[in-house]
Order: structure tokens, then sequence, then C-alpha cells
């Protein structure tokens, strides 16, 4: 494991790219060939699987240690990723819904274990005894909107009660807490929760205590009329293989479940914030990396907006991805060696991705796999 990182950060030349590297003396950055490598690489990938472009950044302690951007943000105007692109991250949006509630709890504005009818009246019966723990943790039973109406749901303005009604046309996965089912109807409904606590919009809140102290002045919630400077396009294909254009994704038909915006830059800033106190106490940040736990005891590997599956054998891993339409991310942290790993392309459905994530996460650990 890594340790001992010294806080003195020294620029090196790689391959063409800029990236800083941390002086530490347990650590070395991977050599200029190993670079090389992990850019062809990269780049083949994203000619195979038909993809515009896309930006890998690592960090360690929360300091850009290597960033890389690819191909193309827009294919129509022929403009080029760069470091400063926004991108959709889809369900990555969700550990920031979930910070804000831990946030709330900690402050003592509203209880974990507090039934969500409690702060929703109006749901659903059968939805009323589920708790806002269980929303995190996917173990409210209640399913999932997007599952019902694919991802194309993201591409329309609607009203809460049109979320709560596709979700409703099916009935409970299971009694809550009873079992594990992943559900974006319940960080839609813990976004509804923050606001009524706080009697403020969710980006209003998130903006407040996440992004102004942080200062990720590139992130935000997803609006196709905005203007957004560095903003991405993004693509998917038809049934024929070739590159169509998708829609941004509204922010109503989502909120804090998805469709929020961000850069490299300032994922390292929330990177920095995850290792220190200065949003969330140690206590809290421990309980939202905890894995959840069926009622006979089988562990979920799923925290409150965070996947913690181990990375191979021998990693502890923060992680999660996310898909929307026209988007794909992928966010990973290790806390024991103090690396995470951003990924962003700008394309939908890309199957194969998992397989750069890996490079990606290997050639900075020196191992040749993980598994």
């Amino acid at each position: 494991m890594l340790q001992g990182f010294s806080r003195v950060v020294t620029a090196i030349l790689v391959s063409g790219v800029f990236s800083l590297s941390v002086g530490a003396a347990d650590y070395e950055m991977p050599d200029a060939q190993a670079i090389k490598t992990l850019h062809v690489d990269f780049e083949d990938k994203l000619k195979e699987l038909n993809i515009p472009g896309g930006l890998i950044a690592v960090y360690q302690d929360g300091k850009i240690l290597h960033i890389k951007p690819f191909g193309l943000a827009n294919v129509e105007l022929d403009v080029p990723v760069t470091e400063d692109s926004v991108f959709e991250i889809g369900s990555i949006s969700k550990q920031f819904t979930a910070a804000a509630v831990m946030m709330l709890a900690e402050e003592g504005k509203l209880a974990l274990d507090d039934p969500i009818g409690k702060y929703l009246p109006g749901l659903p019966g059968e939805w009323m005894p589920a708790t806002i723990r269980q929303l995190m943790l996917h173990q409210s039973g209640i399913p999932d909107y997007e599952e019902i109406r694919s991802y194309d749901v993201y591409r329309f303005r609607l009203t809460p009660e049109e979320v709560i009604k596709i979700a409703h046309s099916r009935p409970m996965d299971f009694a809550p807490g009873t079992g594990f089912y992943y559900s974006n109807t319940g960080y839609y409904l813990l976004s509804m929760i923050v606001e009524q606590v706080e009697k403020k919009s969710l980006r209003d809140v998130l903006k407040a205590r996440i992004f102004d102290p942080l200062k990720m002045t590139h992130t935000r919630f997803a609006d196709p009329a905005a203007i957004i400077k560095h903003r991405v396009e993004g693509y998917w294909e038809n049934k024929v293989g070739e590159l169509i254009n998708r829609n941004p994704t509204e922010y109503s038909s989502t909120l804090g479940a998805g469709g929020m915006l961000t850069s490299a830059a300032d994922m390292a800033k929330w990177d920095a914030a995850l290792n220190g106190d200065r949003l969330l106490s140690g206590k809290w940040k421990a309980e939202m990396w905890t894995s959840g736990k069926l009622p006979d005891g089988t562990e979920t590997n799923y925290g409150y907006g965070w996947d913690l599956k181990p990375y191979g054998e021998n990693h502890t891993a923060r992680t999660h991805s996310g898909q929307v339409g026209g988007f794909t991310a992928f966010y990973a942290r290790l806390p024991d060696e103090g690396l995470s790993f951003m990924l962003f392309i700008n394309r939908y459905q890309a199957r194969g991705v998992r397989d750069a994530t890996r490079k990606l996460i290997d050639t900075f650990l020196h191992t040749t796999a993980a598994e």
C-alpha cells in the first residue's frame, strides 16, 4: 500500500502531456512508454467503439496527477475535447445527493431512519414506510422508473407526479428493507426530501453546500436550454451503427439520480474534499462508505451513492459508474493508495469501456491486471 505522500507537487512532461506528480518516496509515475501505451490503447478503444471523444484523469490525494483528452467534443463542428471539457456524468451524481442528505442528518435536520412519508405525504401508500436510509442503499423496493421507461425518460421535462406515476405503474419489487435492487426512483425521492427540508431546489442546495464552497465552477445540473461553457455533445448509435445526436438530459426528469455535468478539474476538488472533513466528519463519511446488509446478513457492496466492491483482490475501492443518454463515465477511489481515477466519454451504451477503465487503473497501480 502507498503511504506517506508528500504535498510537494512537481511538474513533469510525459509523452507530450502535462501531468502532475506528487513527490512521494514510495510511488513512481508510470514510465513514458507505459503512458504512451495507455494513450494509444484508449484512442484505439474509442475508434473500435465508435466513440467521438473522451478524457482520462488520475488524482493523487486530491491533486491532478495525470490528464489527457481525446477526440471530439462536437462531431458536427469538429471541436476537440480539452482538459476543460464538461461532460454529463449520469449516476455519479448520486454521491452528491447522498452527501447532501448526510449533511442534513449531521445537522439534525432529518434522520436516516425516518420513513419517507414523513417528508412526502402524497406518495403511494406502500412506499411510505420505506426509510431515507433504504432509499440511499437501494433497499426500498420502490421500482426504478428508468427501467420502466428506459434512458429515453431523461429527454423529457417531467413533474415529480409524472415520475412517481411511472414508478408506481409496477408493484413494489419487495417489502422495504428486505432486498436490494438498484432504483433511480430512490434518488429522485431523496432529492425531493432534500428540497422539502431546505425549502429550495436541489441544484440550489448543492450549489450552496458543495459546489460554491469547493469552487467547483464547472459543475451543475444539465439543462438543454442553458449556455454552458465547454459543454460536450452526447452521442449514440442507431440500429445500423451510425453515430447520432442525443438530447441533453432534462434536470426535471432526473434531479439527484443523474444528469449532472462536471469537468476533470472539478472532480479533483470533490476528490480532495472527500479526503478531509470540510463537508462531512469522519463518522458520517465512514457510514456513507459502509456496505448495506440484507436481513440474512448478506452485504450488498453498496453504500450511500457508492459501489463498494474491491478492485481486484487487494484494493479497497469506492466507485460509481454513470450512464445517461449520450454519455458514460466512471469514477474510482482507491483510498489505501491515495489514487483516484476519472473517465469520461461522450457516447451512450458503449460496451467495452470497462476494459479501458481497467487499463487506466492498472497502469497507475503498476500492475498488469487487478484480478
